[in-house]
């Protein structure tokens, strides 16, 4: 089981949605000094929270993926840690839901050698059903011709990609601010955050078909998918927002997942905080889809910067 709290972090950088966006990723890292200008780590007691969403809407995942594998790996010689979250999109992929992505990230998923072995063939073992068509069918040959199968088997928990993102939180406490990419309400966020992440990461390692009955990382109001605090605001909202954060010591959550031109469109493609700041939004469109807002939230000393870049 991972570590899921963290205390007397020096600094603590989160970075929103990124949808594909590899070289506005690594401009977002350069710019605050978490990497070099060869892309390796250099940021000493420093914490990188990525809140997920690395792929979905096209762009190039596979070297986002990459990236953050070296940064992983290279961060704790550096008195630091990278977190990736799972989103909604990799709840999706990983469950063989591939209704946002696109060709262009089958390729980059092939040019990043993420496919499994020809052999492996075009099948079912995400456990997803009967969503996916056979080799045999026009439909399946297609598909397969685009790179969806492989994407698909890449993704699957067992896969290579997938079996990395698997190995990952839904949600962190890093200095008292609470990370999760959509928001934890009462009834998920009311619970051991290592019990959290790891009921999570056994659904998906059972592949188990999509069920919002009791998969929560598909569920409307689960930890992927919660949009209850930037949406639909209210005084009970406010109340609700509070007792989560009281129960895990927290002052402070911060989510993606909701673009914060949803939430205020005069605010468009900068960070947002709601309930007296008790709340921030960061999800501010990064992804070239949705205007590639270049974006990072700042912790250091207990203070929170928005970067715009």
């Amino acid at each position: 089981m991972s570590q899921s709290v963290f205390s007397d972090v020096g600094r603590v950088v989160a970075i929103g949605d990124l949808h594909g966006n590899i070289s506005g990723f690594r401009e977002i890292l350069r710019r605050t000094g978490i990497t070099d200008a060869h892309g390796d780590w250099m940021a000493r007691d420093t914490h990188l929270v990525q809140l997920g969403d690395i792929l979905g809407r096209g762009g190039e995942p596979g070297k986002i993926f990459r990236l953050l594998q070296r940064l992983e790996a290279q961060s704790p010689a550096f008195g630091s840690r990278v977190h990736v979250l799972l989103g909604n999109h990799e709840a999706m992929s990983m469950t063989g839901l591939l209704l946002y992505n696109t060709m262009e990230e089958f390729q980059d998923m092939a040019a990043e050698d993420w496919l499994p072995p020809p052999e492996a063939g075009f099948g079912n073992r995400s456990g997803t059903g009967d969503w996916a068509p056979t080799r045999e069918s026009k439909l399946g040959k297609r598909l397969e011709m685009m790179g969806c199968g492989g994407f698909r088997e890449s993704l699957a928990p067992g896969g290579k990609a997938g079996g990395w993102l698997a190995g990952h939180d839904s949600a962190v406490s890093i200095n008292g601010y609470l990370f999760v990419h959509g928001g934890l309400n009462r009834e998920h966020g009311c619970m051991d955050l290592d019990a959290l992440n790891e009921r999570v990461r056994r659904e998906l390692g059972a592949a188990c078909a999509p069920d919002a009955g009791k998969d929560i990382m598909l569920r409307r109001d689960g930890p992927q998918w919660n949009r209850e605090f930037t949406l639909r605001p209210s005084a009970a909202r406010k109340s609700e927002l509070r007792e989560v954060l009281d129960y895990h010591g927290c002052s402070h959550m911060v989510v993606g997942h909701t673009p914060t031109s949803c939430i205020d469109p005069a605010r468009k493609g900068r960070i947002v905080s709601m309930y007296g700041r008790r709340l921030y939004c960061i999800d501010t469109g990064i992804g070239k889809t949705y205007g590639g807002n270049l974006s990072a939230l700042s912790l250091e000393k207990g203070e929170a910067s928005a970067l715009h870049f």
